[in-house]
C-alpha cells in the first residue's frame, strides 16, 4: 500500500502565492487600462496612440487574463488537494 504525505504549510503557501499572483496581475490590467486611457486622452495622439491602446486592450490584456485563469485554476487545484488529503486522513484515522 502506498503511503501518502502532504506538507500542508507548503501547499497552503503555494495556494497563497498563486492567489497573490492573481491579485498582482489584476492590478497590472488596471494599470495598463489607465495607460491606454491616457494615450487616448492625448499622451500619444493619432494612429500610434490608438494602436498602443488597442494593443493594451487586445493581445496584452488577453494574455494577462489567460495567466490569471491559469493561476486561479492552480490555486483551486491546490486547495482541492489539501481538502481531499485532510478528508482522507480524517477518514482513515477512524479506521484504526
Amino acid at each position: 500500500m502506498a503511503k501518502l504525505h502532504m506538507v500542508y504549510e507548503s501547499a497552503e503557501e503555494m495556494e497563497t502565492r498563486l492567489n497573490s499572483a492573481v491579485a498582482e496581475l489584476q492590478e497590472l490590467i488596471t494599470d495598463m487600462e489607465n495607460i491606454a486611457n491616457a494615450m487616448e486622452q492625448g499622451d500619444l495622439l493619432g494612429a500610434a496612440g490608438d494602436a498602443f491602446a488597442q494593443g493594451i486592450r487586445g493581445p496584452l490584456t488577453t494574455g494577462i487574463n489567460s495567466l490569471i485563469e491559469g493561476y486561479q485554476d492552480g490555486a483551486r487545484y491546490v486547495r482541492q488537494e489539501i481538502d481531499d488529503m485532510k478528508a482522507a486522513e480524517s477518514q482513515s484515522a477512524g479506521l484504526f
